[in-house]
């Protein structure tokens, strides 16, 4: 990959990674404080670009740079998370989060369990990304 194309796509690859983190961060605070129907715009509209931003980036930097996809354990193992992270959302937080807005009992405990084992996710990537850990696959 070519400097310039390399730079961009791990631009946009912090920019989406870090707003994921961050609307979490905010998803967070907003299931503490039991507003639930902003939850549900950002769920639709904010956290599911994001993540698929990060997702597409991760994946063409892993493929186009020397990390690759399965070479090195870190980049697999975010990969994965990613991928669990992105399906829980759409299929679980989603939902409970319209749960929570409609008045669902026990969907709010739902939601507010479901954003901190995202943001656990997100943090485990972040150091992941930052440390580097484990060394090479089989396939590496």
């Amino acid at each position: 990959m070519k400097p310039v194309a390399r730079k961009s796509w791990v631009l946009l690859h912090v920019v989406t990674s870090v707003g994921w983190l961050g609307v979490t961060v905010g998803d967070l605070a907003l299931a503490l404080s039991g507003f639930y129907r902003p939850l549900v715009v950002l769920a639709d509209f904010v956290v599911l670009p994001m993540g698929v931003g990060a997702l597409v980036s991760g994946v063409v930097l892993s493929l186009g740079t020397k990390w690759g996809l399965v070479k090195h354990r870190w980049v697999l193992v975010k990969f994965v998370l990613t991928v669990v992270a992105l399906v829980a959302t759409f299929f679980a937080l989603r939902s409970g989060v319209r749960d929570a807005a409609d008045g669902v009992a026990g969907a709010g405990a739902d939601v507010l369990v479901a954003c901190c084992v995202s943001l656990t996710l997100y943090l485990v990537n972040t150091a992941l990304s930052v440390f580097k850990p484990w060394g090479r696959t089989r396939w590496g």
